[in-house]
């Protein structure tokens, strides 16, 4: 008998905990069960080639990737779009984890490497989001 009205007592006071809970900022977060998955664009960091550097790239999940001429967008940046043509369909892995990028230099020497796709801690939280971090070309 005491266990139903302690029971009872106690639902009826969930309502106000709820209440006082959110008043103070701490209100429980109930996240959907999706993961996040960043499918922008990757930028390159070509700082550290000379200067008529041409730049091509694809993505892919081996080196048989076939790279795609890479040109500046409108703000002057090396960005590289996670789909077709960078992107192929036999290595369309979501998430991408690496890029080739092959740099012809005005001395006519190619550097052609396989670079990891580095990203920004997830946020957390219900915004579980995260940046790409630019990939530094040598």
């Amino acid at each position: 008998m005491k266990t139903r009205g302690l029971r009872g007592l106690m639902l009826a006071m969930l309502p106000a905990l709820v209440v006082a809970l959110s008043a103070s900022g701490c209100t429980p977060a109930v996240c959907p069960a999706v993961g996040f998955v960043n499918l922008g664009p990757v930028e390159l960091d070509l700082s550290g080639l000379p200067a008529g550097t041409s730049v091509s790239a694809c993505f892919g999940v081996n080196d048989r990737c076939d790279q795609v001429k890479v040109v500046r967008d409108s703000n002057g940046r090396w960005m590289v779009p996670q789909a077709t043509p960078f992107v192929q369909p036999e290595n369309a892995a979501v998430p991408l984890f690496r890029i080739r990028v092959v740099a012809a230099k005005p001395d006519r020497s190619i550097s052609d490497h396989l670079y990891g796709i580095e990203h920004t801690p997830p946020r957390g939280g219900c915004d579980n989001s995260y940046d790409l971090v630019p990939v530094k070309v040598l």
